[in-house]
């Protein structure tokens, strides 16, 4: 079906008189007085107009131009319009019918006819380009070939990409969100403080028992100098209660000597006189019974030198119980200020350092993370509704992307956990933990990068499945 657009009656409407202003391509400027939708009509001064031309409507004090081709016709002085558009025509029959009915162009009607769509094209063809198809068109018998193997060659394709896809779904297991995880131990601050010293770098080898960190806490130090400074006390009241108990001991051969000059100064000339006697005058036996419990340590009076000896011994030994009691208080503390570190539980390589030297860590805040020496696993996750399809020893194919290209490998499943999607926390399933085949600790941590997207594919044994391996397996 064919569709045409046309201004109405062309060739029937009336000549106006009119201004209609044209405008040469040489910029000469035309004034036409005799005009209609079909042509103009020109007087033989004012030259000829045929080709393009600027067509002016006036409108309302301003002009409507558009671009328009006249064609010269047998009659002398007359010019027809030649392929205006839809909305030229329109707009030109707008004028045409102001004039004709004697009332100006209002608004909308100019708008109108300047929203005008455009020139509609046939929509079937015409019998030029239906014998250009027909001369260019192939054989009946190889079109018919041609169309076979072209639908051949797509069922086959869609035979062998469903087909791979549906085998792909039946003969293996596909793991959601896998990725490589490293078996990371994380030494966390035991205590507030400010970290003292950090005794290892990343890449470092630990072994159970080193010292990672060191964290200071100010009012577990301020006790130990506290009861450092009463240690420093104690010794000093002892040292100075041993300077007084061995002076004092210095003091008892000259006392003694004392004591026996002043004996013999009254015994000699009794002996001298009368030897054997039996009772002896007061001064002598004071002065013998005094060298007598002298020498057996017996004091009669009081502050006398044992008794000042046995007061300056006890001092000794409280001042030295009471050192012996800060030394071990001491002892408590600087074991409860060095409980303030960060040991190593197992052996392997230091993964990341997240303190620096002289910063604040609370309670629980990372410090350290050492990876164990074991190899990196591959994990994913897969729903709960396919438990029975996944067991420890499946075949696994991990794909992965090293240094921009992609590798392959083959593992075992060597866990599996109900846990929950990392992606989807609420949602409920099983963690699947896979090992490389032949992949040690170098090579793992030189493949699989931590946290590391992977593509795993567990291997289902249809055939055991279909013949009851499945109930021998459990």
């Amino acid at each position: 079906m064919n569709i045409r657009h046309e201004c109405p009656m062309p060739d029937l409407s009336f000549s106006v008189a009119a201004p209609l202003h044209l405008h040469k391509a040489n910029g000469c400027k035309v004034i036409v007085t005799r005009w209609s939708l079909a042509g103009v009509w020109l007087e033989p001064d004012q030259g000829d107009l045929t080709g393009e031309v600027i067509l002016s409507v006036p409108f309302q004090g301003i002009d409507v131009s558009f671009p328009a081709h006249l064609n010269e016709t047998q009659t002398s002085g007359h010019y027809t319009f030649h392929e205006l558009t839809v909305r030229q025509r329109e707009t030109l029959g707008a004028f045409y019918k102001g004039v004709m009915s004697g009332q100006m162009v209002s608004t909308n009607d100019m708008i109108t006819s300047l929203d005008t769509p455009v020139d509609l094209v046939p929509m079937g063809e015409t019998d030029e380009e239906e014998t250009v198809g027909r001369s260019k068109a192939k054989p009946r018998l190889l079109r018919i070939i041609w169309n076979t193997l072209f639908y051949l060659a797509a069922a086959a394709f869609l035979i062998l990409f469903l087909g791979g896809q549906i085998w792909q779904r039946l003969s293996h297991v596909q793991l959601d969100h896998a990725r490589f995880v490293a078996p990371i131990t994380e030494y966390d601050a035991p205590e507030s403080g400010y970290i003292k010293r950090i005794n290892v770098a990343v890449g470092d080898r630990v072994m159970p028992g080193d010292i990672l960190a060191r964290i200071e806490d100010p009012d577990r130090e301020s006790d130990v100098e506290d009861v450092r400074a009463e240690v420093l006390l104690a010794e000093r009241r002892l040292r100075t209660a041993q300077t007084r108990l061995t002076q004092h001991n210095l003091q008892r051969k000259t006392q003694h000597a004392a004591l026996t000059a002043r004996f013999q100064a009254l015994w000699a000339p009794w002996a001298i006189n009368d030897p054997h006697l039996l009772n002896y005058p007061d001064p002598i036996e004071a002065a013998r019974r005094a060298l007598y419990d002298f020498e057996r340590e017996r004091d009669i009076n009081a502050m006398t030198y044992f008794n000042l000896l046995s007061t300056l011994e006890e001092t000794v030994n409280e001042r030295d119980l009471d050192l012996r009691r800060w030394k071990r208080e001491l002892r408590h503390r600087k074991a409860a200020a060095d409980e303030l570190v960060v040991r190593a539980k197992y052996d392997g390589t230091v993964f990341g350092i997240y303190a620096l030297k002289g910063s604040y860590v609370t309670r629980d805040d990372l410090v350290v993370e050492v990876e164990d020496n074991t190899p990196r696993n591959a994990v994913g996750w897969v729903d709960d509704s396919l438990a029975t399809s996944v067991y420890i020893g499946m075949t696994a194919d991990v794909a992965y992307i090293f240094r921009g290209q992609s590798k392959r490998i083959q593992g075992k499943v060597t866990d599996i956990q109900a846990g929950t999607d990392i992606a989807q926390p609420d949602k409920f399933g099983m963690v699947i933990t896979i090992k490389a085949d032949d992949a040690g600790i170098k090579k793992t941590r030189k493949w699989f990068r931590r946290n590391a997207p992977a593509r795993i594919r567990l291997k289902r044994n249809l055939f055991a499945s279909w013949f009851g391996g499945d109930d021998e397996r459990t």
